[in-house]
C-alpha cells in the first residue's frame, strides 16, 4: 500500500510539473488546450500622422505595423491562467517621436473582458477605452 501512495505522489507531481512548465511557454501556439486563452488588444491611432506600433513579448516579437489616422490595429495574445504574468510592450513612434508602453500586463489589465482591451493611442499616451488614461514609459 505505501509503495502505491509514492507512486500517486510521484505521478501527481510530475502533473504538476509538465503543468507549469506549459505554463511558462508564453507564445506558443499549442497552449490553447486549456492553460491560456487568447484575448485581443486593439489600439487605435488617434493622431493625425500614422502610427508605427511594435509589440513584443518574452519570446514573441510581432513585427512592425503600421497604422494610419482614424485606424486600428488589433493583436490576439494568449494570456496564462494558472500563473498570471503575461506582459506585452509596444513602442509607438511618429513623426519625431517615439515611445513604448506596456500594453498588456495581465494583473492589470485582466477585467477587459472577451472583447478583450481597446486603447486609445494619443500624443499624450496611451488611453483605457472608459478607462484610465497612463504616461508612456519612456
Amino acid at each position: 500500500m505505501p509503495a502505491l501512495l509514492v507512486k500517486k505522489n510521484e505521478l501527481l507531481l510530475m502533473l504538476v510539473a509538465i503543468s507549469m512548465t506549459l505554463q511558462m511557454m508564453v507564445g506558443v501556439e499549442a497552449m490553447n488546450i486549456g492553460f491560456a486563452k487568447d484575448t485581443s488588444i486593439t489600439m487605435f491611432n488617434n493622431m493625425s500622422q500614422p502610427l508605427t506600433i511594435h509589440c513584443k513579448e518574452k519570446g514573441y516579437d510581432d513585427g512592425f505595423h503600421i497604422v494610419a489616422p482614424g485606424e486600428s490595429y488589433r493583436l490576439t495574445i494568449a494570456i496564462l491562467i494558472i500563473v498570471p504574468r503575461s506582459l506585452w510592450f509596444c513602442s509607438f513612434n511618429w513623426t519625431e517621436a517615439f515611445y513604448s508602453f506596456d500594453i498588456y500586463v495581465q494583473k492589470r489589465d485582466k477585467g477587459c473582458g472577451h472583447h478583450g482591451c481597446n486603447w486609445n493611442i494619443k500624443k499624450e499616451g496611451p488611453c483605457k477605452i472608459g478607462g484610465d488614461c497612463y504616461p508612456w514609459t519612456k
